[in-house]
């Protein structure tokens, strides 16, 4: 069980935070104005950003295809042409390279914009006005479009400037994706078809700087399918390997060899969730389907099929062959005749060790050797845990309580957190770094809750019910929360 200690031995030193020094205010432009809006206020504003030429927080409205720029105490309107919802522009059009040079891949207008390093605003390209097919170059910062489908490829550089390009074509599919990776000089290309469903890709090429495109054989096992794009992939490149993890959970991370000039396939992982761990420089996997039925439909006669609980891999530092993780079984509850297993069951925090949510509580692991160090019980901390680092402090939330998990391992049961039963998905809690403080924000009871040091709290005075937190403006500092009528923000310092 957990040790419960003195308070004044675990927070000997902290400074407590003066809630007076707070304040809530409504944030000017913020009303509701559609009647969804006044039933459930949170829909106001949402997916907050810091996008480059902008100086606040960009937020979108739900139900108004508008997008909003909060200031710190106020919500205005963005009126350029870019960013905009229409097309998910907003939410994965706006791609940034290397260098700081970004590129808007507009839909309404339907333009490719650009923003210079150094440039306060973007600017449409219009060249590329009416294009009908545009993708990102991470590796170079390059966008690769398309006028239509009958016409050739262009690339558009950092600078702004386009030319024609050659790019691999393979049994009529065209490229549809390329990676730049400056450790082996050269490039990737995938092929492919094009359509609003993702699929897998057809082919892989290698380029070399000043050379010529090849295609690279890739033997993939059954069930194992070619990534759909590199966006937003994660490339791992040391010692002549080179290791590819798609963003797409249901797509097999890829593994090559390179020497001389010349890429070689080795070996493909199992699709699932990949999570790399900084300090233990291993990538972690969790291997299985999220749910699975017992149910046979009307074969009666036929015996009830067993089910496969989903397997935890690691993958070592340069490795090409991924191991088992012994005596883990993943977490799971049952509803009728189907099993349901937990969506996200790995933590990684920075350089603590791997926690994983198995079946008999979360499993801790050594972030090096991947050994079971402790396993917390979910008897002890609750059948609905999450783990987080916050401020440096491995925090875990329950309906029973709020624990830290030491260095050492030792967990310890915080004594005086001002709500009983603090559910994860009703008692939020953050810490907004220029403060060096937390926000506890209770949803229920509509308080605000600040602490230095999540061992003594004392409680924000507001006239206003909050509900819910959007997002944390660095500078000026300001958090946009959500009230029962419009957002406030939660400042420090206010004026009298």
């Amino acid at each position: 069980m957990y040790k419960q200690l003195p308070l004044l031995m675990i927070f000997l030193g902290a400074t407590m935070a003066n809630a007076e020094e707070f304040c809530v205010i409504p944030v000017a432009g913020s009303e509701a104005k559609l009647p969804v809006e006044f039933e459930q206020p949170y829909r106001i504003a949402a997916s907050p950003r810091i996008i480059l030429g902008f100086d606040g927080m960009i937020v979108k409205a739900a139900n108004r295809q508008e997008l909003y720029e909060f200031s710190g105490s106020s919500l205005s309107l963005v009126e350029d042409d870019f960013p905009h919802v229409w097309g998910f522009a907003f939410d994965h059009g706006i791609h940034v390279g290397p260098d700081g040079e970004a590129f808007g891949f507009g839909s309404h207008p339907r333009v490719i914009f650009h923003l210079g390093s150094n440039a306060s605003s973007w600017e449409p390209i219009e060249a590329t006005q009416g294009y009908e097919h545009a993708f990102f170059d991470q590796g170079a910062g390059e966008v690769y479009w398309q006028a239509t489908s009958s016409d050739p490829l262009k690339r558009i550089k950092a600078s702004g400037a386009s030319e024609e390009v050659d790019l691999p074509v393979f049994n009529g599919d065209q490229t549809v994706s390329v990676r730049t990776i400056a450790e082996i000089n050269g490039a990737l290309a995938l092929t492919g078809p094009r359509g609003s469903t993702v699929r897998a890709s057809s082919s892989l090429w290698f380029r070399p700087f000043a050379g010529e495109w090849t295609r690279t054989l890739i033997d993939l096992p059954e069930g194992h399918r070619l990534l759909p794009t590199f966006q937003y992939a994660q490339v791992e490149v040391g010692n002549g390997i080179i290791r590819i993890f798609p963003s797409n959970t249901a797509f097999a991370p890829l593994i090559f060899r390179f020497f001389e000039g010349e890429l070689d396939f080795v070996n493909s992982l199992p699709a699932g969730t990949w999570e790399y761990h900084v300090a233990g420089q291993n990538w972690v996997g969790r291997i299985g389907l999220w749910s699975q039925s017992t149910k046979t439909g009307f074969d009666f006669w036929k015996e009830t099929p067993e089910t496969l609980p989903p397997h935890f891999l690691v993958l070592g530092p340069d490795k090409t062959e991924a191991q088992l993780i012994p005596g883990l079984t993943s977490q799971s509850d049952v509803a009728g005749e189907t099993f349901f297993y937990h969506p996200r069951p790995i933590t990684f925090s920075g350089e603590t060790p791997v926690f994983v949510h198995a079946d008999e509580g979360i499993v801790v692991l050594d972030g090096v050797s991947l050994s079971q160090m402790q396993v917390l019980s979910y008897e002890e901390i609750g059948d609905h845990p999450t783990v987080k680092s916050l401020g440096g402090l491995n925090i875990i939330q329950s309906e029973i309580g709020l624990f830290f998990l030491d260095d050492n391992l030792s967990l310890r049961r915080v004594a005086n957190l001002p709500v009983k039963a603090p559910w994860p998905h009703e008692v939020r809690i953050d810490y907004v770094e220029p403060w060096q403080a937390y926000l506890v924000i209770d949803k229920r009871s509509g308080e605000i809750h600040v602490s230095k040091d999540i061992g003594r709290f004392t409680t924000i005075e507001s006239d206003e019910r909050i509900t819910g937190l959007i997002g944390v403006l660095p500078e000026p500092t300001s958090v946009l929360v959500i009230g029962e009528d419009q957002l406030y923000a939660v400042k420090q310092d206010c004026d009298p």
